[in-house]
């Protein structure tokens, strides 16, 4: 049995447009959660991919500064470049190769970065060896609890003795 209401509705319709507009609002609330969590794990995200990029950059900026190095060694006297193997650890400002180190460099750039040189005449094409040598320089750096490297490989020679 229904009865009227004032207004020429009847009372049972008042109550379902009622149970609707619940409906209706828990409807919207949960789509409003599913948006801002998307929005917010796609910042988080971006943010991630945006250190890990700035770190990238960071590291190979330290290896351009590293081979840079070499070249100012070797331009100011070819004798300072080793005729065998030899490691480095370049540490931050270091404007020469100091003593000869072993292949594990600390992370003292930073607290972050690790730079280690190393200078061979391995695959080397010239046609005098002892005017050339293969310059490797590795960035290593933390990233997200696993090491990451950046590697960059030139060849140098001593154009003066030509």
């Amino acid at each position: 049995m229904t009865k009227r209401h004032m207004n020429g509705r009847y009372i049972h319709e008042k109550h379902c447009q009622i149970g609707q507009s619940i409906v209706e609002a828990v409807v919207a609330v949960g789509i409003a959660i599913v948006l801002i969590t998307g929005l917010v794990a796609a910042t988080t995200s971006t943010l991630r991919v945006s250190q890990m990029s700035k770190d990238r950059t960071q590291a190979l900026q330290y290896a351009k500064e590293g081979l840079e190095v070499v070249r100012i060694v070797k331009d100011a006297n070819w004798n300072d470049i080793p005729q065998t193997a030899a490691t480095y650890c370049l540490s931050k400002g270091q404007q020469n190769l100091g003593v000869g180190a072993s292949d594990d460099c600390p992370f003292d750039i930073d607290n972050m970065f690790s730079r280690t040189i190393l200078i061979s005449d391995e695959g080397i094409s010239c046609t005098a060896a002892t005017f050339c040598r293969k310059v490797t320089v590795t960035v290593s750096f933390r990233e997200q609890d696993q090491t990451r490297s950046v590697i960059l490989t030139t060849y140098i020679t001593n154009w003066r003795m030509r």
